[in-house]
């Protein structure tokens, strides 16, 4: 039964690991508004499980604390010896897991504070969902968070781009504000807080979310290549995203690319790949949990027969 606890830990940790790595070559092979809601969930489930995993190999340790199995009348010394980890593989699972919950929750308190200020500093400004006209020389364009988000471009930027232009880039923001992008980002960053091996994965969103603002305003313009030559000329004007909607986010390269070639279709292969990394992840993480209760319902027998023998 030990043995299948520590077989079961490696089995979660290989899958999460996998779906680590082919995580961001999904997100290149599936259509971008079919990755960001497929991946963001899924790597809030892989994030979701590989704590719990961690924090199921590390009560294995915490159990064989006094005051612990005194609380759960199990046989401290029964699972000392049944458990088939050396001590400080449950002792780093603790410390990694008390981490990963806490930069979570650090990471995502600060996100959330920054997106909150933006949307404050321009809620007086204009309706929501208006375009909000800043004057200023410095090219700049970005769409704020919620849902009653405005869109907001410098004077700066909006000279130098043609009328055509400028009715892409603000077909692209009003995408961002549409589809609620700022929410799939910051779940994606949460995820990639609580399991560090997920930070690829949270850039391939970023740049997922960003081509499925492209092409929602290549389908708006009805004109992929100028969205392209729109993206192109924006991200030589404007350097730097300040909250991470802006037009130029992700890898521009690449997104101009995909603009100048036909619209991605739908793919079965990457949609497979990725369900049966999403069940293959929760299974283990099930099966995990599963040896981890076997474990302690056997030492809270042997604490139950010896209470008995005690009693006679």
């Amino acid at each position: 039964m030990s043995d299948d606890l520590a077989v079961g830990t490696g089995l979660a940790c290989a899958v999460i690991a996998l779906f680590a790595l082919v995580g961001p070559r999904l997100a290149g092979r599936l259509p971008p508004a079919a990755a960001t809601r497929l991946l963001v969930p899924a790597s809030l489930v892989v994030a979701g499980s590989s704590v719990w995993v961690l924090v199921v190999v590390a009560f294995t340790w915490v159990a064989q604390w006094p005051a612990v199995s005194r609380y759960g009348q199990w046989s401290a010394e029964e699972l000392r010896a049944d458990t088939p980890f050396p001590t400080v593989v449950p002792v780093g699972c603790t410390l990694l897991a008390v981490l990963a919950v806490a930069r979570a929750a650090t990471r995502g308190t600060r996100r959330v504070q920054v997106l909150l200020a933006v949307r404050q500093s321009c809620r007086g400004i204009g309706a929501p969902g208006s375009l909000v006209v800043l004057d200023n020389d410095r090219p700049d364009a970005f769409a704020t968070p919620g849902a009653h988000g405005r869109i907001v471009v410098t004077r700066g930027l909006l000279r130098a781009l043609s009328p055509d232009e400028r009715r892409a880039l603000l077909a692209h923001e009003t995408a961002h504000l549409a589809h609620r992008h700022v929410w799939w980002l910051l779940a994606a960053e949460l995820a990639a807080a609580a399991n560090p091996m997920l930070a690829p994965t949270a850039r391939a969103v970023t740049h997922a979310v960003e081509r499925w603002a492209d092409e929602d305003a290549a389908r708006a313009v009805t004109d992929r290549r100028l969205v392209a030559r729109t993206l192109a000329r924006t991200a030589l004007l404007i350097r730097a995203a300040p909250v991470g909607l802006a037009a130029v986010g992700g890898d521009v390269p690449e997104r101009v690319r995909a603009l100048l070639e036909p619209p991605p279709r739908p793919r079965v292969v990457p949609l497979a790949v990725l369900v049966v990394l999403l069940v293959a992840t929760t299974g283990a993480a099930g099966a995990v949990q599963r040896r981890g209760d076997q474990l302690l319902d056997q030492a809270s027998g042997v604490a139950t027969v010896a209470r008995h023998r005690t009693v006679r």
